[in-house]
């Protein structure tokens, strides 16, 4: 089955996609695009994921993706050291990429509970609507509060509520305890 003719987004996903399968890298694709998939109406301008690998490979990691895409940041490796974020932009397409490394325990959750999801016409592995809703209080900005008020009022009846519950309460023990707050607020 061909996919037809591909809006850049869709080509850069795909991109990501072929690039970490060949690569054996777990990833999951979360903010924005997985918004969109769950029925936001906010568009979005770039791509979010969280890529799970040892601290040890980064170099290796940051040369993976300079194989499809183009540094943004001044000192992109350092900054990739620093901040375990690489900003990038896919070579060809100029679609903006955020590669987040995976080092909480509730991101690399969100990684092995991730969806096999169309977004157009191509798949990718795309976080749960709880786990987008956790990294959206996480974020805590006010478009991200919208987003959730968004996603629980389409997908209330079928949230995973104690699912929730439980990372927000963790994230109490490490001075979040407004994530808890807002998701009770938002329920």
């Amino acid at each position: 089955m061909g996919k037809g003719k591909l809006t850049a987004t869709e080509e850069t996903i795909s991109a990501i996609d072929d690039l970490c399968n060949k690569n054996n890298l777990a990833y999951v694709i979360i903010g924005g695009v997985a918004n969109l998939i769950y029925g936001s109406g906010r568009t979005t301008i770039d791509i979010d994921l969280v890529v799970r690998f040892e601290l040890e490979s980064i170099l290796q990691i940051y040369e993976l993706f300079l194989t499809e895409f183009i540094p943004i940041k001044k000192e992109p490796l350092q900054f990739f050291k620093t901040y375990f974020v690489l900003p990038v932009v896919h070579k060809n397409l100029g679609v903006k990429v955020d590669v987040s490394a995976a080092l909480s325990e509730f991101e690399r959750r969100a990684i092995q509970r991730k969806k096999r999801l169309r977004y157009g016409k191509v798949e990718a592995n795309i976080c749960t609507p709880e786990d987008l809703i956790l990294f959206k209080l996480v974020a805590h900005r006010e478009r991200d509060m919208l987003d959730v008020k968004d996603i629980v009022s389409r997908l209330s009846g079928s949230l995973d509520i104690g699912y929730l519950r439980g990372p927000a309460r963790q994230f109490v023990k490490i001075n979040r305890s407004d994530i808890l707050e807002n998701l009770n607020k938002l329920l």
